[in-house]
């Protein structure tokens, strides 16, 4: 019976593979993740107030607000029209740009403010993906194979 579906052994070998790599990468909670950048900035933080206060003070870090967050989901609750019990962990940008406000940004808000530019050109910065997660790949419940590109947030950034 196996030398049927020789041409699918090879797919089904893939599928296990990403949903293990998945699995042991999938905590059992919803928390922030922080990228490497962000760690070492929080540990720095923590040595700066633990040592007198000597070094580095008062320094805004940007991006402090936005963070990666991640939560567990069933495909299905995607709503992307598939049907499938399959799970996966699903990570998302949010909070808070303020902290990245650069001088170009203060004086575009103070230019629309004074009613020199026009309200619907100039945008805030925003809480972005700079990065995906792996490619997603599933099969639904009529045994019919998937794959969703950038899908899951790997990394963010205020854009």
């Amino acid at each position: 019976m196996p030398e049927d579906y020789p041409d699918q052994f090879d797919e089904v070998v893939d599928f296990i593979q990403a949903t293990i790599k998945r699995l042991r990468r999938s905590p059992d909670k919803q928390t922030p993740i922080f990228s490497r950048r962000e760690r070492n900035r929080q540990n720095a933080a923590t040595n700066i107030e633990n040592s007198n206060k000597k070094g580095r003070r008062n320094q805004k870090g940007k991006n402090r607000g936005c963070v990666l967050t991640e939560i567990h989901l069933n495909v299905t609750d995607l709503d992307l029209g598939y049907e499938t019990k399959e799970e996966l962990i699903f990570r998302y940008c949010s909070g808070s740009c303020d902290a990245a406000e650069t001088t170009y940004d203060k004086i575009l808000k103070n230019l629309t403010k004074k009613k020199k530019l026009v309200t619907d050109k100039v945008r805030q910065a925003c809480c972005r993906p700079t990065a995906f997660d792996d490619d997603l790949s599933f099969l639904d419940d009529n045994l019919v194979y998937h794959i969703l590109k950038k899908h899951s947030a790997k990394r963010c950034g205020c854009v």
